[in-house]
Order: structure tokens, then sequence, then C-alpha cells
């Protein structure tokens, strides 16, 4: 029965470390949202998870394209909550460094359960983003874990209009690394 049940439920190891991401990024969401800074010994150590189990999934040279996306995506996401926050789009009970911690885990995603989502049209990864994006702060805000002061309705506009540009943005800066390290690499190696 073991043996059945096991062959019946043949995942490769890539598959198995998306459905980590997704899973991971998923629970990071919801418990941030839901419990604050408090999750912070849930979600760091789950990126560190992440980063320890990426070389047995892929190669070594997975580790710097993922840190180097944590780095560009998650400061720019980072800022422009910051923006927000001081323009007064966003108002926290607490300063949340929880927020941080969400924004590394998405941009590490962009590389692995949201990775399909390169393959669309930037069209499409427009209209995911202003969709989706603003319907996850507009959730954050029903479980009150942000106040949008200037109103539901004038937020998600604002918050459509700003996610539909990053979301393309986002994308091309998690490409942009692999361009630069297959051309890097092209150089170093003479192909």
């Amino acid at each position: 029965m073991y043996f059945m049940a096991r062959s019946s439920l043949n995942i490769s190891k890539r598959q198995g470390f998306i459905l980590y991401n997704a899973l991971s990024f998923q629970c990071v969401w919801w418990t941030s949202v839901l419990f604050g800074n408090s999750t912070l010994l849930l979600s760091i150590p789950l990126l560190v998870l992440h980063f320890m189990l990426l070389p047995w999934v892929e190669t070594a040279r997975a580790i710097p394209r993922d840190l180097s996306t944590m780095l560009k995506v998650g400061l720019l996401g980072m800022a422009i909550d910051g923006l927000l926050i001081w323009m007064g789009i966003f108002e926290f009970p607490v300063f949340p460094v929880w927020l941080a911690c969400l924004w590394l885990h998405f941009a590490v995603s962009l590389h692995h359960s949201l990775s399909f989502i390169r393959t669309f049209a930037i069209v499409l990864q427009a209209i995911l983003g202003g969709v989706f994006g603003c319907l996850s702060y507009l959730a954050g805000a029903r479980l009150y874990a942000v106040n949008l002061p200037f109103g539901e309705g004038i937020s998600v506009i604002i918050l459509a209009v700003i996610w539909a540009i990053l979301l393309p943005v986002f994308i091309y800066l998690s490409r942009n690394h692999r361009l630069n390290r297959q051309t890097a690499d092209a150089r170093l190696y003479g192909r």
C-alpha cells in the first residue's frame, strides 16, 4: 500500500520545491497579516530553509540569482511601501517589520512558484499585478493589518495602478539577473 501511494505521488524535486515555495509564501503572508511582527520567528527560518534547499533542487548558481532578486525586488517593494506610508495611503498600528519579510518571500517566489507569470505578455502581467496586488492589500486591510485612511475605493485605484506597473518591473528585474549572468558567463568562458 505504501509503495502504491508513493508511486502515484511521483513528483520531481523541482515540483516539490515549487510547492514548498508556494506554501511558504502563503504561510508567511497569512501569519504576518494575522499576527504582525511576532511572525518573524517563522518567516526568517522559512527563508533560510529556502536557500538551504535551493542547491539541492537547482544548482549553486541559483543562490546568487535568488539573493540578487531578493535584494532588488525586496528593496524596491519596501521603498514603495515606505513611500505609501509616508504619503498617508497606509497606516500601520505598529511599524511593520513583517512587511519586509513578506517582500523578501515574494521576491524569491518570482523564480519558483510565481515563475509562470514570466511567460505572460507584459499587458497580462500588468493586469494580474493590478488586480492581485491591490487585492492583497485590501485583504490585509480587512484583516486589520493595515489601515487605508483614504478609504477602500481610492486606495484600490492607487494600488491597482502601482501594481500594474510594479509586477512587470519585478518580472523584468528577476529576469535581468539571469540575462546578466549568462552574458557574464559567455564573456568569461568565451562562449
